[in-house]
This record gives structure tokens, sequence and C-alpha cells, in this order.
């Protein structure tokens, strides 16, 4: 199933990166949203002095977001399953950053998943849980994932919908306070999580 996914993951974003390359757009996102996104995701806990591990970090914009604000963080990492993309990262930012391929075991303050999930492929909702309950076994004090939920008028076939009411249901079986944050679009979830 893991297998099957990453393949499906990597053959899709390998696709958009030789069309698009290396850059936001490479990674489907539009201009200026993922600032918006990462204002949301700042404003939601201090990340000052705290080690962060972005999962699903692309080309680790968040990072270069981080920067930009002046936000003194302890460490940043990432999680990248894109061969094509860790490549990019190691000989971009050599030594600054930790860059992995699968889910290091290291805990970390604040975990971020910045919509990881809404590509849809076989099995995506099984994985989505999956990871939400593995991310919050490594996360201190907050773990903090962005999804599009199914309150939608319209549907995007490649897309993947989750029902908000189930993930809430998930995450209050895992005894954890969270706040829900929809301020950008009634479609788009911001879930902060804390432990």
């Amino acid at each position: 199933m893991i297998k099957e996914y990453i393949n499906s993951i990597n053959k899709h974003y390998d696709k958009t990166i030789n069309r698009y390359g290396f850059n936001i757009k490479g990674l489907g996102w539009r201009k200026g949203g993922l600032n918006k996104r990462y204002k949301i995701i700042i404003e939601s806990i201090s990340f000052k002095n705290k080690s962060v591990l972005d999962y699903g970090c692309g080309f680790c914009d968040f990072y270069k977001y981080v920067k930009k604000k002046k936000i003194k963080i302890k460490s940043y990492s990432g999680v990248e399953i894109n061969p094509k993309i860790r490549s990019f990262l190691l000989n971009k930012f050599k030594k600054k950053i930790s860059v992995y391929r699968k889910l290091p075991k290291t805990k970390y303050d604040i975990v971020i998943s910045n919509g990881v999930h809404n590509y849809k492929t076989k099995n995506c909702e099984k994985i989505f849980y999956k990871d939400i309950h593995n991310l919050l076994k490594i996360t201190k004090k907050a773990f903090i994932i962005s999804f599009i939920n199914n309150n939608v008028d319209f549907r995007e076939s490649y897309l993947s919908y989750k029902n908000l009411f189930k993930t809430i249901k998930f995450i209050q079986k895992k005894n954890c306070s969270f706040i829900i944050n929809q301020t950008m679009n009634k479609y788009e979830t911001f879930l902060i999580i804390l432990k």
C-alpha cells in the first residue's frame, strides 16, 4: 500500500517538476497562496526556539518563510519522499537543514504538514490517518496539518477531500486539544493539534 502510494506521488511530482521546474508551480501551488498558508501556521503557535519538522517539505519554502520573517527556530528538518526534490534540497541547502526520505524517530517541538494529503491516490484516506497517528507520536508541543475538507460545491477529480467531522473524531480519540482554523477558505482546514 505505502509503496504504491509513494510511486504514485513521485510520478505526479516528477511530471509537474519536469513541466514547470523547481518552483512552487512545480509542486502545484498557485502564486501567493503558500505565504497565506504559512502566515496561518506561524500565527497558530510560537515557533521561537523550537525544533521543527516539515513533513512533505517540498522545496523547504516554509524554512525560507520563517527566515524571511526573522523567526529564530532551534532547528529545521524536512521529510520529502521524492528523490529528485531531495537531491535538489541537499545541493541547495548543503548542511543548513536535515532532509529525510522517511519519518525520523527523533521528537520535534512542532511538526507541520501543509497540503501533503491533497493529491488523490489509492488508499490516500488510510495514509492520511496513519500519518496523523505517526506524526503525533513524534510531536512534543504541536502538530499543524492543512487539508481540503469535503465542504465543497465542486470537486476536482485529482484532489482528495477529507471528512472534517471524521478527522475531528479521530483526533479526539488521541486525547489532544485542537483548534480548527478555516479563515482561508471554507473548504481548506488548518488543524492545530496541541500536546
